[in-house]
C-alpha cells in the first residue's frame, strides 16, 4: 500500500473517531456498537503497514490519537456517571424513608423492588 492511500484510510479512521465522540457526547449507545464494527476494520491497516511514514502522515497518526484519548475519556465519564447513578438508586432502595400520619406516627411505605446484581 502507498502512503497516499494509507493517508485516505487514516482520514476515514479520523472521521469515523470524530462521530464516535458526537455519539459519545449524545448518549447514543446504539449507534457506539455499529462504529466499533466499522474501528475493527482498520486495525490490521494500522498493524500492517510497512511504507513511508512522512510529516503529513505523522501529523494524521498524532491527531488520531489525541481523538482517541478524547474518546476514552469520554467513555470513562459516562460508565462513572452510570456507576454513581446506580450507587444513588441502590443506597435509595436500601432506607426507604417513612410517611406520617395525622398522628405523627411513622409508617413504612411500600418498598419498590429492583433486580440488585453485582457481576
Amino acid at each position: 500500500m502507498q502512503e497516499t492511500e494509507f493517508q485516505v484510510q487514516l482520514k476515514k479512521f479520523s472521521r469515523i473517531l470524530k462521530r464516535e465522540k458526537q455519539f459519545l457526547i449524545k448518549d447514543q449507545a446504539e449507534e457506539l456498537l455499529a462504529l466499533v464494527a466499522q474501528k475493527e476494520q482498520f486495525v490490521p491497516l494500522l498493524q500492517n503497514y510497512e511504507g513511508e511514514i512522512s510529516a503529513d502522515t505523522r501529523q494524521l497518526l498524532r491527531q488520531i490519537k489525541v481523538q482517541q484519548v478524547e474518546n476514552t475519556l469520554l467513555t470513562q465519564q459516562a460508565i462513572g456517571y452510570q456507576k454513581m447513578l446506580m450507587a444513588a438508586v441502590k443506597a435509595n432502595l436500601k432506607n426507604p424513608a417513612g410517611t406520617y400520619s395525622k398522628n405523627a406516627e411513622v409508617f413504612d411505605t411500600q418498598r419498590t423492588a429492583m433486580i440488585d446484581r453485582e457481576v
